[in-house]
């Protein structure tokens, strides 16, 4: 489910910039504070907090964002992410009644099988912003916060060999994924630079996430759920390729 709704994100993303092709143009970047569609893929690299970091170590998440930016620097925007990491810490006290004091289970065939736990996650963010010019760059560029308000959802993945153990597959494994889901606010600080070059436009900034979230599954390991109030945090350095949509501004005037 989580990975069908990211593809048609990524879908909706690339025809996004094919339609951007028929985009009109409008005046330069490097001389006029203009409005126009921003197409950008985002990265960032993650290190959690509260009570994400008591079950995950560091993480990455990566996504597309859609955004329009106003003649007066205004950004509002829809982000999606899909986050990915391997430490999972209490992945052994989890399974462990499966397991025993090994990272194996027994297999359909009668022979070990080995389990790798993996973080996975979903994220999906309203956002609005400003650019503040800064350092003679243009009127489009310079310094840039953001705001945002979503949904997120988190689960640990059971990587089973061979698919070859019941006891993680089907809806038994629901029973061991944690899965958390809740609102989610970000705030973020950093660069934006847009340049009349389609391809060259960047930014880079700290961010801050901050997901009010609960689990839930029924745990087979605890045998209950968990209705604790959870407060995930995630602090990141975040990177971003953007394709702004206007068309090519005039290279001169004529006069008649």
């Amino acid at each position: 489910m989580l990975q069908r709704v990211f593809f048609k994100l990524v879908l909706i993303f690339v025809l996004s910039g094919i339609v951007s092709q028929y985009a009109h143009a409008q005046g330069s970047v490097s001389d006029s504070t203009i409005s126009t569609f921003i197409l950008q893929v985002n990265y960032a690299y993650q290190i959690p907090g509260g009570d994400m970091a008591e079950d995950y170590g560091h993480n990455s998440v990566i996504g597309p964002e859609f955004t329009y930016k106003t003649n007066k620097n205004w950004l509002w925007g829809l982000e999606a992410s899909f986050v990915f990491g391997n430490d999972v810490k209490k992945a052994g006290e989890i399974i462990e009644q499966i397991t025993g004091d090994q990272s194996f289970v027994i297999g359909l065939d009668g022979t070990f099988t080995n389990v790798r736990p993996m973080e996975r996650g979903f994220s999906t963010l309203a956002k609005v912003g400003k650019i503040i010019p800064a350092f003679n760059i243009n009127p489009n560029s310079g310094i840039v916060f953001n705001f945002g308000l979503g949904y997120m959802q988190h689960k640990i993945r059971w990587d089973v060999e061979g698919n070859n153990a019941p006891q993680l597959g089907g809806d038994y494994k629901k029973g061991y994924d944690r899965f958390s889901e809740g609102i989610i606010l970000s705030q973020s600080l950093g660069l934006l630079y847009l340049a009349d070059a389609r391809l060259w436009n960047f930014k880079a900034a700290v961010e801050v996430q901050e997901a009010f979230t609960t689990m839930k599954r029924y745990n087979f390991d605890t045998m209950g759920g968990d209705s604790k109030k959870r407060v995930d945090l995630l602090f990141g350095i975040k990177l971003s390729w953007m394709i702004p949509l206007y068309g090519r501004a005039p290279k001169a005037m004529y006069y008649f």
